[in-house]
């Protein structure tokens, strides 16, 4: 594979103000989102190492350890929470930090599918991955981009009912890199689909299910997405029809495995 060196840079990309915000109103809520994200963080590495102390000594009480199980699901609960809030002000900003490099498609998407596939199994959702047999580079952040296809795939779990279907295409479409993610879940109504990628949308998709997220997940995808060159889109029958998610970026390299 070829390589580049590493190159950061804070990207902007299109966002629309509210309208009405009073003037000083944005920065006022990105520090107020700051504090509180790092309040949350706050308490979750000694609740962390605590956790690790007790199963050490409790090994042999089956009780014990759900309960700390339970408690390990919570602190990533919560710190999930304090990563978004941290990404929506800088989604706030219209910035995020890029650090691009020359990468492997399938290596970014390994720890995101893998992830997802574990989850929809403790779902009993059945979940299908295509991957073109061809090498496809980018130049891109790593870590962005996984957080991206993460989001997209923990929607996709999230928001389908247990035995329902979620399939994901990985292709070369031309120039572009297309990974789409549909589902059978529970859909987009007409009003919500042209707002979906806004800020705190999704957190009125349902209230039931929205619950554990605030609708920043997929803020960041559109954010990551533009500073890469590419574009997000989602379509929606309505409500109770599956939704599907398409990411488009632009390819370095393109070749069949084995070079041919």
């Amino acid at each position: 594979m070829e390589h580049a060196l590493p190159q950061t840079a804070v990207v902007p990309f299109a966002h629309s103000p509210r309208v009405g915000d009073p003037v000083g109103a944005p920065q006022l809520k990105d520090q107020i989102l700051a504090m509180v994200a790092h309040e949350l963080r706050g308490p979750l590495t000694p609740l962390g190492l605590a956790t690790q102390l007790i199963r050490r000594v409790s090994t042999d009480r089956s009780e014990v350890l759900r309960s700390l199980a339970m408690i390990d699901r919570q602190i990533t609960l919560i710190a999930r929470l304090a990563d978004d809030l941290m990404d929506a002000t800088r989604v706030g900003r219209s910035a995020l930090r890029i650090s691009k490099e020359r990468i492997n498609v399938a290596t970014v998407l390994a720890a995101p599918l893998s992830a997802a596939a574990l989850e929809a199994g403790r779902r009993n959702q059945i979940f299908t991955v295509e991957i073109s047999d061809r090498t496809m580079v980018i130049d891109g952040d790593p870590v962005r981009l996984a957080q991206a296809f993460n989001n997209v795939l923990h929607n996709a779990v999230k928001y389908t009912p247990e035995n329902g279907c979620i399939t994901v295409h990985v292709l070369a479409d031309g120039k572009d890199l297309v990974v789409s993610v549909r589902d059978s879940g529970l859909g987009i109504s007409g009003e919500l689909l042209p707002h979906i990628f806004d800020l705190f949308a999704q957190s009125s998709r349902t209230v039931a299910a929205s619950a554990g997220g605030l609708g920043i997940g997929l803020a960041v995808v559109k954010a990551v997405a533009e500073s890469h060159g590419g574009t997000v889109s989602a379509t929606s029958a309505g409500p109770g029809t599956g939704s599907e998610f398409t990411l488009r970026l632009p390819i370095v390299i393109d070749r069949r495995i084995g070079g041919l």
